[in-house]
């Protein structure tokens, strides 16, 4: 039994020394609407996977908006291998996924096949957990193409996406406390402390 527990002991401290995770509470006019959860796990061996599930729902005039959120994303020594993204918003749902076919990236958006040959070694999942310090772009799973980044201020970026919305991401000794998403009224991800 002392064998067990003490085994026990020793898993759950290795798993809270390989795992990062980080909750934010989606916020809409200071009410929270929603919850985001992020997670970095160090499998060994060079893995690190990368999952994020997000769930929100709003009474808007008189419908209800919904959305719903996961990505699981595989990282080994230091470059993306695949990516999967489920998107549904208001019951429309759109599919992302991107494999590493061995000299290029094979993204499955929807019906459409994209191709990208550069490795990457940093996406939109990698802003939970590291400030974009001297990055002007970053690869979006959820889109599968680059995004433009500007820094505003000191520990202050911002991503305009083709569609209008514009992403604004806080950061505090380097990590993400805020994230501000705007097209007409602002929806926040505030770090749950």
């Amino acid at each position: 039994m002392k064998h067990y527990a003490l085994t026990t002991l020793l898993v759950l401290f290795m798993f809270l020394c390989f795992a990062q995770k980080r909750s934010y509470d989606v916020v809409l006019f200071g009410k929270k609407i929603g919850s985001t959860i992020v997670e970095r796990i160090d499998k060994g061996n060079g893995v690190v996977d990368y999952k994020l599930t997000s769930s929100s729902e709003v009474d808007v005039l008189f419908s209800k908006k919904t959305s719903y959120m996961n990505y699981d994303v595989v990282y080994k020594d230091g470059k993306l291998i695949s990516a999967y993204v489920k998107n549904v918003k208001d019951g429309v749902t759109e599919i992302v996924n991107i494999i590493w076919e061995g000299t290029q990236y094979m993204i499955k958006k929807g019906a459409e096949m994209l191709h990208l040959n550069q490795q990457l070694d940093f996406s939109t999942i990698h802003l939970y957990f590291t400030e974009p310090v001297n990055r002007t772009r970053i690869f979006s799973e959820r889109l599968g193409q680059y995004c433009n980044f500007t820094k505003l201020a000191e520990g202050v970026y911002q991503c305009k996406l083709d569609n209008g919305v514009s992403n604004i991401y806080r950061y505090r000794n380097g990590i993400l406390y805020e994230m501000e998403m705007s097209k007409g009224a602002s929806v926040f991800l505030k770090l749950v402390q």
